[in-house]
């Protein structure tokens, strides 16, 4: 009796624990604030990241992580959960944040994620993250003219010596080759660039990882990767400068001085507009001017001789002589 009991207990209690559990998860309320955030690592790197900043103990919260796309459950820490430190997801409470830390991170760890801090029944806050995760970390560019030596580092501390293997591609569109099997495209026709050596004679790697090429070719400007492991990797480019840009810029090459030439030269433009417009102006004036007094002019005239001719007509002496009597008579 007691043995067919004890199985029958255990499954009633297994089934109310389940139908409990479920019930939380029914009652919890949806999360109100959400946090969006895109970020971006390099494979092999640690991630931390806040969920939320708070004055509660990370034992009374429940943290939840999820990726969404597609839908897997990572974890649900909680002060009941069982030890996290194996796996490379944990949470940690710093100085009152709530925060997720990712170790190792690997390709595969790129996508869409959303933590949720839960007090009891209440969501206090969610955060949507965007994980991308590049293969290898990008180095500055490093330029170069035909000709000379140049140095590719496989490192943000050139100088530091390796032990371990370090290999070289170039890559050309979205094929990337290994230093010793790259054929370089061919030369346009009018090109007057000589046949360089094949790039694996003329480069070689150096103890500290570093590329180093011999008699550079405008041909050599591509994007280069070194890897030192299989999650350790370095991407540069060399970027190939033209004969005219090896001589240093002068004065009249500068943007500024461009800039004052132009100003210079629509100054004496306007100024010269301004100067002819102004002596079309004056010699338009002057010329109605003397059209004006040679018109009044003319005017003149012609009433001096239609008064002179209606004198002269009703006198039988010339006008003179009628002027000449009337001064010596002195009477009108």
């Amino acid at each position: 009796m007691m043995g067919s009991f004890q199985p029958s207990f255990f499954k009633l209690l297994y089934i109310l624990i389940a139908a409990l559990l479920e019930c939380k998860v029914a009652t919890q309320r949806p999360c109100k604030q959400v946090h969006q955030l895109n970020i971006n690592y390099v494979q092999g790197d640690s991630l931390s990241i806040s969920c939320l900043t708070t004055t509660h103990p990370l034992e009374s919260l429940t943290v939840k992580l999820r990726k969404t796309n597609p839908v897997q459950h990572i974890l649900n820490y909680s002060d009941n959960s069982p030890a996290l430190e194996h796996q490379r997801w944990s949470v940690r409470n710093d100085t009152g944040n709530v925060t997720l830390d990712l170790k190792d991170i690997s390709l595969s760890d790129q996508g869409l994620y959303e933590c949720q801090v839960y007090k009891d029944w209440d969501c206090l806050n969610a955060t949507l993250f965007n994980l991308r995760v590049k293969e290898c970390k990008t180095l500055d560019p490093v330029h170069a003219t035909p000709d000379s030596s140049v140095l590719l580092p496989c490192s943000e501390h050139p100088l530091q010596y390796r032990t371990d293997q370090v290999t070289w591609k170039i890559f050309h569109g979205h094929q990337s080759t290994e230093i010793a099997q790259y054929r370089p495209p061919h030369k346009p026709t009018n090109s007057t660039e000589r046949d360089p050596k094949p790039l694996y004679e003329r480069a070689r790697i150096l103890g500290n990882g570093s590329l180093l090429i011999r008699d550079a070719v405008n041909t050599d400007g591509s994007w280069y990767r070194c890897r030192v492991s299989e999650k350790t990797c370095y991407e540069v480019k060399l970027v190939m400068k033209g004969v005219f840009s090896m001589h240093a810029p002068t004065q009249a090459d500068s943007p500024a001085a461009v800039t004052a030439n132009l100003t210079a030269v629509v100054m004496v433009t306007i100024v010269s507009l301004c100067v002819l417009i102004s002596l079309i102006v004056c010699v338009n004036l002057y010329l109605r001017k003397r059209k004006s007094n040679i018109n009044s002019q003319i005017e003149l005239n012609c009433r001096c001789s239609t008064y002179y001719s209606e004198i002269s007509g009703g006198l039988d002496v010339p006008l003179y002589s009628v002027v000449q009597f009337r001064g010596e008579r002195g009477t009108t």
